[in-house]
C-alpha cells in the first residue's frame, strides 16, 4: 500500500519522468542524519537511491518517538529523512554479502559513507580501493572531522559540534550558559554541502569521464555556518560578546532581538535610528532617549534592552506588535514549529502526506528547492527494513537461487511477511508518483 496524497502536478508524465538525476545510481551507506538527508535529497533530485542497512536496521528506525509510542512503531524522524530510497538490509560481516556488494558498487554511479570512518574499510569496501577500481564512482564522505585529516577518528555529533565550533557560544544571555540552536543545525547543513559537491563531482565527470572522492565534514561545515562571524573575529580587534537581555546576535546594537510578551515573545529588528520611535510607541522616550548618545544603540545595549524587555513583558504579543508596527520596523511573533506548520502558505508548498504500509498515514516536510521544468521527485516514502533487497539484487543480476540463499544465510534481510514476488508489485505499484499539495484536514 504506498499513496502520496495530493493532485497530481500540471506536468505530462513523460517531464515528470526526466529529472536532474536520472539515471543515477547511489548506495547510501547511511544511518543518523547527516547521510539520510543527503542521500534522501538526491532521491528527490531523480537518483535512484539504495539504503545499506545491517539486518538490526538504521538506529533512527526506533530512535526519537513519543514516549508513548509502542516499540516497533517507527521514529517520525526515520520516516522524514529516508524518503525516496529503497532499502537494501545486508550484513556485510559476511563475506558473500561482501561479494555481492562490490558487485552493486560496480554498477553504481555514487556512494555516500557517513558510517564511522573505518567501518566500510573493515569490510573490504575500502574508499581508496573502490575509486581505483572504478574510475568513474564518485564517492562521498561524510564525517565529524575531515575523513582525511589528524582527527578523522575522533567521534562527533551535533551538539558536539555546536560546541566546538563555537556555534553554541553564541546563543543566550551573556550573564547565563550559552544555549545551543533549537535543531540539528549542522547535520543538515552538512547534508546539503555533501549535495552539492556529489553534483559537482557528477558534472565532473561528464567533462573528464573521471569521478572523485567527495569529502564533507560537520566541523568544517559549523564554521562555514559562521562566515559572517568567523570574519568579524578574524579582523575585528576587540572581541564581541552576548547581550545580557534579549539581543539576538553578538554582533548587533539594540533593538535585535527576541522579547518575552504576556503571552509570548516577539522579534524585533531594526536600525538605532529607528529607537526614538520605537521609545515612542512604548511610552519609554523619557528612559531611552538619554541612552541613545553617541553610539548608545551599542554601548547601551543591554540597558536599552532591558527598558524595551520590561515594557513588552507587560503587553501581549499582539498588542505589543500593533503598537510597533506603525514604525515600519521588521516585527513577527515567535511562533512555535506546530503554527509555522500550520500556516497555509507553508504547508501548501513544504508539507506533503504519505500513506504507506511502513509508517501508516503520516506528513513529511519536504526540500525547498523548486525547479520549473523538473519538480523533485516524492516517489516513495521512507522503506521498510529490507523492503527492497530481493528487487535491488534482481535488478543488479543476481540470480533467484543466490538471493534465496542468501536470505537462508542471514546475508540478506527482507522485510517481515513480505515474499519476494511482493516487492516487484510494490516497485510497479510506487511508480509514476510526484510531488502533490496536501489536503485539508
Amino acid at each position: 500500500m504506498l499513496n502520496i496524497l495530493g493532485p497530481p502536478t500540471t506536468h505530462s508524465q513523460e517531464d515528470n519522468d526526466v529529472h536532474p538525476l536520472s539515471g543515477i545510481r547511489v548506495l547510501a551507506f547511511t544511518h543518523y542524519a547527516a547521510g539520510p538527508i543527503a542521500a534522501q535529497y538526491l532521491g528527490s533530485l531523480g537518483a535512484d537511491v539504495v539504503k545499506i542497512e545491517p539486518p538490526t536496521g538504521d538506529y533512527q528506525r526506533s530512535g526519537i518517538k513519543e514516549p508513548t509510542a509502542s516499540a516497533d512503531a517507527p521514529s517520525p524522524y526515520f520516516l522524514g529523512m529516508n524518503r525516496n530510497q529503497r532499502s537494501l538490509s545486508i550484513d556485510l560481516k559476511k563475506q558473500e554479502a561482501q561479494a555481492v556488494m562490490r558487485h552493486l558498487i560496480s554498477q553504481a554511479d555514487v556512494i555516500v559513507d557517513n558510517f564511522r570512518p573505518g567501518a566500510l574499510e573493515r569490510m573490504g569496501l575500502h574508499s581508496g580501493r573502490l575509486l581505483a577500481e572504478h574510475s568513474r564512482l564518485v564517492y562521498c564522505s561524510i564525517a565529524a572531522y575531515d575523513p582525511a585529516g589528524s582527527g578523522r577518528d575522533r567521534p562527533g555529533q551535533d551538539l558536539i559540534i555546536q560546541a566546538l565550533s563555537g556555534i553554541a557560544s553564541l546563543g543566550g544571555a551573556a550573564d547565563g550558559p550559552p544555549t545551543p540552536a533549537g535543531a540539528y543545525i549542522v547535520d543538515t547543513y552538512t547534508a546539503s554541502q555533501a549535495v552539492i559537491g556529489i553534483q559537482a563531482a557528477l558534472r565532473q565527470r561528464e567533462l573528464t569521464g573521471r569521478g572523485q572522492w567527495v569529502r564533507v565534514d560537520m566541523m568544517s561545515c559549523a564554521l562555514h555556518l559562521l562566515t559572517s562571524e568567523s570574519s568579524y573575529a578574524l579582523n575585528a580587534r576587540e572581541r564581541s560578546c552576548r547581550g545580557r537581555n534579549g539581543i539576538g546576535h553578538s554582533h548587533q546594537p539594540a533593538p535585535y532581538g527576541i522579547y518575552s510578551t504576556l503571552d509570548g515573545a516577539i522579534a524585533m529588528v531594526a536600525h538605532p535610528a529607528s529607537l526614538p520611535d520605537i521609545a515612542a510607541a512604548l511610552g519609554l522616550s523619557d528612559r531611552i532617549i538619554p541612552l541613545l548618545d553617541g553610539k548608545g544603540a551599542w554601548t547601551n545595549r543591554d540597558q536599552i534592552a532591558g527598558v524595551l524587555a520590561d515594557r513588552l513583558h507587560q503587553l501581549t504579543s499582539d498588542d505589543a506588535l500593533a503598537r510597533l508596527a506603525p514604525t515600519g520596523i521588521l516585527l513577527a511573533p515567535v511562533r512555535s514549529i506546530y503554527q509555522a506548520l500550520a500556516d497555509p502558505d507553508v504547508a501548501g508548498e513544504l508539507v506533503r502526506e504519505v500513506e504507506h504500509r511502513y509508517g501508516g498515514r503520516y506528513r513529511v516536510a519536504v526540500e525547498p528547492l523548486k525547479l520549473s521544468d523538473s519538480p523533485l521527485v516524492f516517489d516513495r516514502p521512507a522503506p521498510d527494513l529490507g523492503e527492497h533487497s530481493a528487487e535491488v539484487l534482481r535488478e543488479a543480476g543476481v540470480d533467484q537461487g543466490r538471493i534465496n540463499a542468501l536470505i537462508a544465510s542471514g546475508a540478506i534481510r527482507v522485510a517481515t511477511n513480505r515474499s519476494i514476488e511482493n516487492s516487484d508489485a510494490n516497485r510497479d505499484a510506487t511508480s509514476g508518483y510526484r510531488t502533490g499539495t496536501v489536503p485539508e484536514r
